[in-house]
């Protein structure tokens, strides 16, 4: 990084979403301990939580958290992104807010990723066991498992060593520190390192067992390991987990994504592998590519040959040309317009009047201003996430929007002025 520190396997990363399964986890052993009741609505242990509709947030249990078959949609999960609330109050603070989101479909109907799924259970651990979400984490799993360098919030010493993240700004990595709240810890935000997550992964495929530690039984962690509900015809959901492959050649994984942080967790539990990547950069424009190294060594360690991957590296530099012509083209269609404006001064004429009005200004003016009109509706839509996450997660592509928006709000205020007004431009061009 920056500061030269050497990255090690004790150096902590934020883990992202494989925090889920550290919730999931966290679960099962209060279901083992009698404190949870997995098929209980969540209204047993939060009495007052409630979304929109509140009747049907009644029928929301806590199995179907963990499933990921809520109701609760995609978009709600990412809105905490841009939070960066430090205080004991910042988890359910979160969950409470849910009082405004609408539900996308009744509970237990269908699976929809969201991570507030899981810091409502985040919330339910910390209620039943009486511990914030962070010690519980703390005492009855890091410890155990003896995770010297993983922390459950920013405070803790292991985090004090952070490795320097990165996002990608025009498709060169920049450090970026990026917002860390309480708010979002049990989906996403829990801190640990290459070596701490082995003796995690360990315990994972020995049946809940790290040396003489035993964290869950081993039919507890066979039920976080169960398939609950299909994601696609080839993978399933379970408790923290994405499930696919067949009998005796499962691959139980999960990824994790923040700004600036990515992390992969596969399990092979037939030939008893674990593999965990962390890395210390955002995903954006890489997507897929990110995925690549966890195949290959997937590959070696099973005896399998290295073939190309079925996720392939986006090309980066289709997608720079892409953004800088978008950044162009109405750069081009302004100098385009201004000399159309210097004919007429030159030549002292009006504007065009009727049709030529028409096609020569008013259209004009809807094309400079509809596409990135559009473009504030559509990217939120197609990411299933609010625009200040996008500018988190994708800073160069939130720039570009918010340039193409001045430029086009500026030039569309120049034109109407020139087609209301053109007397006064004229006289003013004569002067």
């Amino acid at each position: 990084g920056p500061d030269g520190r050497a990255v090690t396997p004790q150096t902590p990363f934020v883990l992202g979403s494989t925090s889920k399964s550290f919730t999931a986890l966290a679960v099962m052993q209060l279901v083992e301990a009698g404190k949870i009741d997995l098929d209980a609505p969540v209204t047993k242990y939060l009495p007052w939580f409630r979304t929109r509709d509140a009747a049907a947030s009644t029928q929301i249990t806590v199995r179907n958290l963990l499933y990921q078959t809520s109701g609760l949609p995609t978009y709600a999960g990412r809105q905490g992104f841009t939070d960066n609330d430090q205080r004991s109050l910042a988890l359910e603070n979160g969950v409470r807010a849910l009082a405004s989101v609408q539900l996308s479909q009744p509970a237990g109907q269908g699976y929809e990723y969201a991570n507030e799924n899981y810091d409502i259970l985040g919330l339910i651990v910390q209620t039943v066991s009486g511990q914030s979400y962070e010690e519980y984490v703390r005492s009855a799993i890091f410890a155990p498992l003896q995770m010297s360098h993983s922390a459950a919030a920013l405070s803790d010493p292991a985090a004090a060593e952070l490795a320097t993240g990165y996002r990608n700004w025009f498709f060169w990595p920049v450090a970026f520190a990026a917002p860390y709240s309480r708010r979002t810890t049990p989906s996403g935000f829990l801190i640990s390192s290459a070596e701490d997550m082995t003796h995690y992964v360990s315990a994972q495929l020995n049946g809940g067992m790290y040396g003489d530690h035993p964290i869950l039984s081993a039919q507890g962690v066979a039920t976080l390991h169960t398939p609950g509900v299909k994601m696609t015809p080839a993978s399933s959901y379970g408790m923290g987990w994405v499930i696919q492959g067949q009998q005796g050649a499962t691959e139980i994984w999960h990824n994790g994504d923040v700004s600036n942080f990515h992390s992969n967790l596969l399990l092979l539990p037939d030939q008893q592998i674990g593999i965990v990547i962390l890395i210390n950069m955002g995903k954006a424009y890489t997507n897929a590519a990110l995925n690549i190294p966890i195949e290959g060594v997937a590959a070696i360690l099973c005896g399998e040959s290295l073939m190309a991957s079925t996720n392939p590296p986006v090309t980066t530099i289709p997608q720079l040309l892409l953004l800088l012509a978008t950044l162009l083209i109405p750069l081009l269609w302004i100098v385009g317009s201004g000399l159309f404006i210097k004919r007429w001064r030159q030549r002292g004429e009006l504007p065009p009047h009727g049709c030529k009005r028409f096609w020569r200004l008013y259209l004009p003016l809807v094309i400079d201003v509809l596409p990135v009109s559009l473009a504030w509706i559509l990217v939120p839509a197609q990411f299933h996430t609010p625009m200040a996450t996008v500018a988190l997660f994708a800073p160069d592509l939130f720039f570009v929007i918010v340039t193409l928006t001045a430029l086009s709000a500026g030039w569309a205020m120049a034109r109407l002025f020139l087609t209301l007004y053109p007397r006064h431009f004229l006289k003013h061009a004569s002067g």
